[in-house]
């Protein structure tokens, strides 16, 4: 379901261009290597002022290239608040070997994230006891993994992460798009019911039916998602186990640790409300006491000022917009790993 499309992919590094200019970190920090598997990971560790131990996050990335100079807006705040950033580059990119597979994603990068928490509780300028996760994106599939695994996660900052499945999440981006490139909602809302039954085909002759229509709408070539018809003989029926059918809100709903979760409501890559929504009842279910769901007018799947939310919208986005998060978005997260540190003081 990775985006391929040339288009696409233009309009992607469009966007990251802007990241990565915009978002690297000014100051130089310390580099962290560690093993994982068959990887080999290269990250970089900022202190913040004041004696150490500190408190730490690691920053988690979404999809798509990443590298460890990256959100340096956020990683300010954080410093701002006391608190140390680790952010490594993901395997792939950068200094860190290999590649991911696609096939095993979500499973390989909570892994890495594991390995990450463990070398960063080693380090003599860390407190172990109080490191924490931020993430964006798809790092909403890999964390509560990482968090089911590692009682000893302090605390977890969710920034645009799904409240659903893969498939799910991926039809309401195919919506979004046709909405965003002017088609009717009618065509749109057939698109995204024709991607998850797609997904759900038990047959080649049902497959054939959702397919053809997805191949022949030119928004969902340019996205990327479906590009072609698969022949018969090269076509199986989804595994219902596999990871695009993972939802990660069956593990949300026993998260107790603190949880703060941001969402755009212009996103039109991850469904914003629903996700909210998805994010509050889980954490209630589980019982938290110590969880806040923030839903902030007027920005995009990247927490940034936007008028449409849309991909195109990105595509032709400024350097300088490329900085306008959301004034309450940067203010809440400090304000919130302040308050944390004070509580855990009492």
């Amino acid at each position: 379901m990775r985006p391929g499309s040339d288009r696409f992919m233009r309009r992607l590094a469009l966007a990251l261009s802007g990241l990565l200019i915009f978002s690297c970190a000014g100051g130089s920090g310390e580099e962290v290597t560690f093993e994982s598997d068959q990887f080999t990971v290269v990250g970089e560790l900022t202190l913040p002022s004041g004696d150490a131990p500190h408190p730490a996050i690691i920053l988690v990335h979404g999809d798509g290239p990443a590298f460890r100079r990256m959100y340096n807006a956020i990683r300010e705040r954080i410093s701002r608040a006391g608190y140390a950033t680790f952010v490594y580059d993901k395997p792939g990119y950068g200094d860190s070997r290999p590649a991911f597979d696609r096939a095993t994603l979500f499973e390989q990068r909570a892994q890495v994230l594991l390995d990450a928490l463990a070398t960063l509780k080693a380090h003599p300028a860390i407190d172990p006891r109080r490191v924490g996760l931020w993430g964006i994106s798809q790092a909403g599939y890999v964390m509560p993994l990482a968090v089911s695994r590692d009682p000893d996660v302090a605390f977890m900052i969710a920034a645009s992460n799904p409240g659903a499945n893969s498939i799910d999440q991926s039809a309401f981006l195919l919506e979004s798009q046709c909405l965003c490139e002017g088609q009717s909602l009618e065509e749109a809302e057939a698109v995204k019911a024709h991607f998850v039954g797609l997904f759900n085909a038990q047959s080649y002759e049902e497959y054939l039916t959702h397919a053809e229509p997805l191949v022949a709408n030119p928004v969902v070539a340019d996205v990327g998602f479906v590009t072609a018809v698969r022949p018969e003989h090269d076509w199986e029926a989804y595994d219902p186990e596999g990871k695009a059918f993972f939802d990660p809100i069956t593990l949300v709903e026993r998260i107790t640790i603190p949880v703060l979760a941001f969402f755009g409501a212009k996103d039109t890559q991850i469904d914003p409300f629903q996700g909210a929504e998805a994010y509050r009842a889980a954490l209630e279910r589980a019982g938290n006491r110590d969880f806040r769901v923030v839903l902030i007018p007027g920005v995009d799947h990247g927490l940034i000022t936007s008028e449409t939310g849309c991909l195109n919208e990105q595509a032709t986005r400024s350097p300088r917009e490329w900085r306008n998060y959301a004034p309450q978005y940067l203010d809440t997260l400090e304000d919130w790993l302040v308050e944390l540190t004070l509580r855990e003081r009492d």
